[in-house]
């Protein structure tokens, strides 16, 4: 469009220069006028399509925007789930649970390797955690944010297999840390696995 706009402005100054030429018949001239005035209809239409064209342009950016949130620095979701795959037999006071098996790592903000869990962003998060027993005895756990416990769950019977759960939601800055560790209130150092045990979190908002 711009290669036409660009041969249309030369032919409008190059026939009014032939136009003046006291040699070409007056016919000729007569066209060659009828030719200039075209010119200026169309170049007039040309310039009310390319602001057209910019309007539209600018409505389909505001509608990408809208689609994609079109937040300032969006981020990808960020969500997590694991499972305890196997039991532990001789759980320390403290020691943290390491959901080994990843189910789900949106955002690789999940350590399966310590079974902790860093904020990559501020903002709000909700994270759960599930426990479960055998009969005869009880334990309990508890979900830890920078060295400070949230929430605490647990869970046990005389005579039944027993299981339990706990979600919290929480305000956190970019850098901390999440974890689940055993609680001191237990009377057993053991919990079963085989995929019963869960630890999951995800961002709600920044």
């Amino acid at each position: 469009m711009y290669f036409l706009l660009a041969a249309i402005f030369s032919l409008q100054v190059w026939l009014p220069e032939v136009a003046r030429c006291q040699d070409v018949p007056a016919g000729i001239t007569q066209s060659l006028m009828v030719l200039i005035q075209e010119e200026t209809t169309i170049r007039h239409r040309l310039e009310q399509d390319l602001a057209k064209l910019a309007q539209d342009m600018t409505e389909l950016n505001n509608l990408q925007n809208n689609v994609t949130c079109g937040c300032p620095g969006r981020h990808p979701p960020v969500a997590f789930s694991a499972v305890l795959t196997h039991d532990i037999a001789s759980l320390g006071t403290q020691q943290q649970v390491p959901f080994d098996k990843v189910i789900t790592n949106l955002g690789n903000a999940y350590d399966n390797r310590h079974g902790e869990f860093r904020a990559p962003y501020d903002g709000t998060y909700e994270f759960s955690v599930s426990l479960y027993m055998r009969a005869a005895r009880w334990a309990g756990l508890e979900i830890m944010r920078d060295g400070q416990a949230v929430s605490k769950v647990r869970t046990g019977d005389n005579s039944q297999y027993s299981m339990a759960g706990t979600t919290v939601t929480l305000e956190l800055k970019a850098g901390q840390d999440i974890w689940v560790q055993h609680i001191a209130e237990s009377d057993s150092n053991a919990i079963d696995g085989a995929m019963f045990p869960t630890f999951s979190g995800h961002l709600i908002q920044m």
